[in-house]
């Protein structure tokens, strides 16, 4: 039976290099085949500008982002900075990627804090650290880090220690207290996860309070309608004789 279990597990052992060895194999293949991409591998790209903004508000979630055409652009093996490699463009275009963030990609602001997923908007220029598929569209992000300057929100845990009209007290864990405003105000949008009870339309048992910030859209002033010029009116046959006696 010893025996028997040995073999298998020298078996699988086997199998799994050998399969190893066929997807590094295919990989630098790929990458043979199609000088115009890069090889997979762990880069940090940098200056990635976000294309489309998150499309919910926590991982995981897809970004699609635009790598620029550049003579200065860069990547670097292994994730360090002494090790650049020029950036491969296919016919002098754009490179687009996938970013791919789940739980476990940590969230930077441009000063290294920790950030939400909800500062990551379109436009954004950012730093990513993470896996370079083999077909050179998606990475998995390790770190992301948004290079604008902003005020970055973070998310802090806590116990209520009281509250006040203009909001409560938070103590943390390592025994600091923070003061908290409330950003519950009239016209603002809030999504709560809790029991509904619907017959008296009531909401107990809260899990989570997501406020949402207000966006005042500016409305496009009304236009004047032009009022239509009258187009002067030409002089007659007659009155052009006339002027031709005087030599006008």
């Amino acid at each position: 039976m010893f025996i028997k279990n040995h073999k298998i597990s020298k078996l699988l052992a086997v199998s799994s290099l050998f399969f190893a060895v066929i997807l590094l194999v295919s990989s630098y293949s790929f990458a043979a085949q199609n000088p115009n991409v890069a090889a997979a591998g762990f880069y940090q790209f940098n200056a990635l500008e976000i294309f489309k903004s998150p499309a919910a508000d926590e991982p995981p979630v897809s970004l699609e982002v635009v790598q620029k055409n550049s003579g200065s652009c860069s990547v670097y093996e292994n994730g360090k900075t002494d090790k650049p490699l020029p950036c491969i463009f296919n016919e002098g275009k754009d490179n687009n990627y996938i970013v791919q963030i789940d739980e476990r990609t940590t969230l930077l602001g441009n000063n290294q804090e920790p950030t939400l997923l909800t500062d990551f908007q379109a436009g954004d220029k950012i730093n990513v650290l993470g896996w370079l598929s083999a077909d050179s569209k998606t990475i998995r992000a390790a770190t992301m880090r948004n290079l604008e300057t902003k005020d970055y929100h973070q998310s802090v845990s806590g116990t209520v220690k009281n509250t006040a009209i203009d909001g409560f007290t938070l103590v943390l864990a390592n025994g600091d207290e923070v003061f908290v405003k409330t950003p519950i105000a009239e016209g603002v949008q809030v999504t709560v996860k809790g029991v509904f009870d619907k017959t008296n339309n009531i909401i107990s048992n809260a899990l989570s309070i997501l406020v949402k910030p207000v966006i005042t859209l500016q409305e496009k002033p009304a236009e004047t309608p032009e009022t239509p010029s009258t187009p002067p009116v030409k002089p007659s046959s007659l009155f052009k004789n006339f002027l031709k006696i005087f030599g006008l």
